[in-house]
C-alpha cells in the first residue's frame, strides 16, 4: 500500500490530467444517457403484465385520452363548453351529457337524473376528452395545448398523460434540491472543518465523482428515472465520508512530517480503512440488484459504480487538490467549532438498564409492526408532500365522480363469437362496469345487433336503411366475388354475412369505382368504415384482439386482486393464450414479487455486510451487534406506517432497507472500531465509550446529517410522489440509525465488553504458513512410501 500510495503522489500532476480528460469525455456522454419513465418497463420479462404490454405496443394503436373536471360552471355553460372542446382540431370525442330531443324543447329539463350526476354534480362537470391519434403524435399535442388555452379562463383540473413529463420536471426540482444540499452539507463542512480550505477540495472532489459516474452510465444504455433523479444526491450523501477520512489522515500525519510524506501516509493507511468502509455500503446496493423487478438491477448497478467513482476520485483526483492547495489549507485553519460530548458519553453508561430494555421491547415490537407494514403498489396512489398537477388533479376529480380503472383482456383474434361470449361473462362480474371489443359494439339505437354480428339480407337492410333488392344485389355480388358459390344454390335470403366483412367490401367496391352508389349513401358508407377502422385500429391487431373492461373501486386490493383472476378464468376457458394487462395487473405482479423481493434483499443484505464486517474486526460478537443496532433501526423506521396507518410504497421499503443497512453500518463501524482501538489503552470501560463518542462524534454528524437531510429534502421538495417516498423514508432511517448508533451500540459494547474480548479471532500469518509448510514436508516422504 506504500508503494501505490507513493505511486499515487509522485504521479500526482499526470494523474490530474487524466481526470481532467475524463471529465470532459464524461461531460459530453451525460446527454446521450436514455431516461426511462415507466416503471412497467422494469418488470420481470416473464410478468403477464410486461408481455401484454410489449404485445399491446406491438399490435394495437392507443389513442391519447384526458379527463379534465371544471369547477363552478352551470350545467347549460357545461354543455356549451363540451361543444367548444369538440370543434379543437385532433379532438375525436368528448363524453359528457347529451341531451334527447324532448330535452331540448323542454329547454333543458333533464330527464335522466343518474347519467347527468356520471358527469355533472355540484357545478363541477366532467369531460373525457378521446383525441385522434396516439399521445405523442404532434397533433395530438398541438391539440391538448388549444384544451388547456381554452381551459385557462376556467377553474379546471387536467387528468392527462399526454403532455405529461415527469422527467424535465423531475431534474428541475432535483436541481434545486441539489443546490439546497450542497448549501446545507457546505455549512455542515464549515462547523466540523479544522481548515476552510477543505471544504473546496470536498465540493471539487465530489463533483469530479458525480461526473463520471453519470457520463459512464452510457455503459447501460438506459437508467430509470429514479436513478437519474436520486443517484447524485445519494452519492453525495453516502461517499462524501471518504474524503472526510483521508483529509483527516493527512492532517493527523501533517502534524509529524512533511505535506508530502503526510500525504503518502494518509493514502497508505487510508485506502484500506476507505474500501473496506464502502464494501457494506456497496453489499447493500448489489443486494438489491438480486431484486426481481428490475429497477433494483437499474439503481443498484449505478449506485454501486457511484461508490467506486467516489472511491477512485478521492485516491487519485483529491491528492493532486490536496497538493495544490497546501499553502491554503495551512492559512485557513481555525480552531474546531464540534463540542466534545463526554457528559453525552457518561449519560449513554449510566442510563443502559433503562434504555437497553427498552430498546429489545422496541426492536421486538417493531419486528411485528413492520412486518404488518401496509404497502401499495401503484405508483399513483402514493402521495407527498408537494403533488404534481398530475396526482392533484386525479385527487381533486376522485372526490367528485369516479374515475374509471380501465383494463385489457388479450387474446388470439379470429373468433367473434367467443370474444362476445369472453365480454358477456366478464361483464356479470361484479366490480365490472362495462367491456367493448369489436364482438359486442351496437351499430343501431336499439342495440339489437353488434359490429361483428352475421346478418342475412333483410336484417342488412334494417341496419343500412336500403331498399331489400339492392341489397340482394349486394349480397350476390359479395358471395361471387368471395366465391361464397354456395349462397346461390340456396335462398339468397339465408345467405349471412358478417356486417363489419360487408362495409369493408362495399367501401373498397366503391373506391374500385364498381358501384355508383347516391351520395348519402356514400357518405355513410365512407363513415361507418371510418369507424370500423378507429375501433379495429384499437382493438384488433395483426394476430391478437383486445377486449377492454372498466373496473369499479379500488386500483389495488384484495377484492380487486381477485376479480383479475376471474377474469383470467374466464378468458382461458375459451383461449389457450391470454393476457390480462392494466394497472391493476401491473400491481398485482408487484405484490408478487414484492414478496420475494424482500426475503432476499433482506437476507443478502445482512449476509454480505456480516461477512465483510467479520473479516473486518475478525471476531464473532461484534458484527451481530452492529447489524442487530442497525437491523432494529430498520425495523423501528417500518414501523411508522402501520402506527400512523399509512401505506407505504414498496419499492421505498426495498430500496431503503437495502441503503439503510448497507450505508448507516458504516456509523456503528466508526463507533465499534474507535472503542476497539482505545480499550487496548484504556481499562475503564465507561471512560472507554465516553471517549469514543467525544472523537466520533464529528465524524457520525457530518455523514449522517447529510445523508438525513438529504432524504429529508427530496421528501418535501419533489412531486414526483415515488422519489418524495424514498426521500422521506430514508432521512428518518437514517436519523433513527444515527440515535441507535449515538445511544445504544456504546451501551452494547459496554454491556458485552467480556464477550467481545473472548470472541476476537487472532491469526497468525507466518504461523499459520510455517505449519502449512511443516505439513507439506512430512506429506513428502509418505506419499514417496
Amino acid at each position: 500500500m506504500r508503494k501505490t500510495a507513493e505511486w499515487i503522489v509522485g504521479r500526482r500532476n499526470q494523474i490530474f490530467a487524466g481526470f481532467m480528460v475524463l471529465f470532459v469525455f464524461c461531460l459530453f456522454m451525460i446527454p446521450r444517457v436514455e431516461v426511462e419513465n415507466e416503471l412497467t418497463s422494469y418488470l420481470a420479462e416473464d410478468t403477464e403484465t410486461r408481455q401484454g404490454l410489449d404485445l399491446m405496443e406491438e399490435q394495437f394503436v392507443t389513442l391519447g385520452t384526458a379527463k379534465v373536471m371544471v369547477d363552478n360552471i352551470d350545467f347549460r355553460a357545461a354543455q356549451e363548453l363540451a361543444d367548444r372542446l369538440r370543434e379543437i382540431r385532433g379532438v375525436s370525442e368528448v363524453e359528457f351529457y347529451e341531451e334527447s330531443d324532448e330535452e331540448a324543447e323542454e329547454l333543458g329539463e333533464v330527464t335522466d337524473e343518474e347519467a347527468l350526476r356520471d358527469v355533472y354534480r355540484d357545478l363541477s362537470a366532467l369531460y373525457s376528452i378521446t383525441f385522434e391519434g396516439e399521445e405523442e403524435e404532434a397533433a395530438v399535442q398541438h391539440a391538448m395545448a388549444e384544451i388547456r388555452d381554452l381551459l385557462e379562463d376556467y377553474d379546471a383540473w387536467v387528468y392527462t398523460t399526454v403532455d405529461k413529463d415527469d422527467s424535465a420536471e423531475l431534474q428541475r426540482e432535483m436541481g434545486v434540491i441539489l443546490v439546497i444540499a450542497v448549501v446545507i452539507i457546505v455549512l455542515v463542512l464549515w462547523f466540523t472543518s479544522g481548515t476552510y480550505a477543505e471544504i473546496p477540495i470536498f465540493m471539487l472532489t465530489f463533483g469530479m465523482a458525480a461526473v463520471l459516474n453519470m457520463g459512464t452510465n452510457f455503459i447501460f444504455g438506459t437508467v430509470s428515472f429514479i436513478t437519474n433523479a436520486v443517484g447524485v444526491v445519494l452519492q453525495l450523501a453516502l461517499a462524501i465520508d471518504y474524503a472526510i477520512i483521508l483529509f483527516h489522515r493527512y492532517m493527523e500525519e501533517k502534524a509529524l512530517v512533511s505535506s508530502e510524506e503526510a500525504l503518502i501516509r494518509a493514502l497508505t493507511k487510508g485506502i484500506p480503512e476507505i474500501a473496506s468502509s464502502s464494501l457494506t455500503t456497496i453489499a447493500g446496493m448489489v443486494a438489491l440488484m438480486f431484486m426481481q423487478f428490475g429497477i433494483g438491477m437499474d439503481l443498484g448497478r449505478v449506485m454501486a459504480k457511484a461508490i467506486v467513482m467516489s472511491m477512485l476520485s478521492v485516491f487519485g483526483f483529491m491528492p493532486s487538490l490536496i497538493m495544490f492547495g497546501e499553502r491554503y489549507i495551512e492559512r485557513t485553519m481555525h480552531k474546531s467549532f464540534v463540542p466534545r460530548i463526554d457528559g453525552w458519553g457518561r449519560l449513554v453508561v449510566d442510563v443502559r438498564k433503562v434504555t437497553l430494555p427498552v430498546f429489545v421491547c422496541a426492536a421486538a415490537l417493531g419486528i411485528w409492526l413492520s412486518g404488518n407494514c401496509p404497502y401499495i403498489y401503484d405508483v399513483n396512489s402514493v402521495e407527498s408532500a408537494k403533488m404534481n398537477e398530475y396526482l392533484t388533479s386525479k385527487k381533486e376529480i376522485s372526490e367528485k365522480f369516479e374515475l374509471d380503472n380501465s383494463m385489457a383482456v388479450v387474446v388470439p383474434k379470429g373468433d367473434y363469437e367467443r370474444e362476445a361470449a369472453v365480454m358477456a361473462e366478464i361483464e356479470e362480474l361484479d366490480q365490472v362496469e362495462s367491456t367493448m371489443g369489436l364482438a359486442n359494439i351496437a351499430v343501431d339505437e336499439d342495440e339489437k345487433y353488434v359490429l361483428t354480428d352475421r346478418l342475412n339480407p333483410r336484417e342488412m337492410a334494417e341496419v343500412t336503411g336500403m331498399d331489400m333488392e339492392t341489397v340482394r344485389l349486394l349480397y350476390r355480388f359479395y358471395a361471387w366475388k368471395e366465391e361464397k358459390y354456395g349462397a346461390f344454390l340456396d335462398s339468397i335470403d339465408e345467405f349471412e354475412i358478417p356486417l363489419i366483412s360487408m362495409i369493408d367490401f362495399l367501401y373498397g367496391e366503391e373506391e374500385n369505382e364498381t358501384f355508383d352508389f347516391p351520395e348519402d349513401l356514400s357518405q355513410d358508407i365512407q363513415d361507418m368504415h371510418k369507424q370500423i377502422s378507429e375501433a379495429r385500429n384499437q382493438l384488433e391487431g395483426e394476430e391478437y384482439s383486445r377486449l377492454l373492461f372498466t373496473m369499479s373501486g379500488p386500483v389495488e386490493g384484495d377484492e380487486t386482486f381477485a376479480t383479475i383472476d376471474r377474469v383470467r378464468e374466464i378468458a382461458a376457458k375459451y383461449y389457450n393464450e391470454v393476457y390480462v394487462v392494466g394497472d391493476s395487473t401491473s400491481d398485482y405482479d408487484l405484490s408478487k414479487s414484492f414478496l420475494t423481493d424482500n426475503v432476499m434483499i433482506s437476507i443478502l443484505t445482512a449476509v454480505f455486510v456480516l461477512v465483510i464486517l467479520f473479516f473486518t474486526f475478525r471476531s464473532y460478537s461484534l458484527p451481530i451487534i452492529m447489524v442487530a443496532t442497525i437491523q432494529s433501526s430498520i425495523w423501528i423506521n417500518f414501523s411508522m406506517p402501520t402506527v400512523t396507518g399509512t401505506p407505504m410504497f414498496f419499492l421505498s421499503y426495498l430500496i431503503v432497507s437495502s441503503i439503510q443497512m448497507g450505508a448507516t453500518i458504516d456509523y456503528a463501524i466508526v463507533i465499534t472500531n474507535r472503542y476497539v482501538e482505545l480499550r487496548k489503552t484504556i481499562k475503564d470501560k465507561k471512560t472507554a465509550v465516553v471517549e469514543t463518542l467525544s472523537q466520533c462524534f464529528a465524524t457520525i454528524i457530518t455523514s449522517g446529517s447529510i445523508l438525513t437531510v438529504a432524504g429529508f429534502l427530496i421528501g418535501q421538495m419533489t412531486s414526483n410522489s415515488v422519489i418524495a417516498s424514498l426521500g422521506t423514508t430514508l432521512g428518518t432511517g437514517t436519523l433513527t440509525s444515527i440515535v441507535l448508533v449515538m445511544l445504544v451500540l456504546p451501551q452494547l459494547l459496554y454491556v458485552f465488553d467480556g464477550l467481545i474480548q473472548k470472541s476476537s479471532v487472532k491469526w497468525n500469518i507466518r504461523r499459520m504458513r510455517r505449519i502449512h509448510g511443516h505439513q507439506r514436508q512430512n506429506a513428502r516422504p509418505t506419499e514417496g512410501r
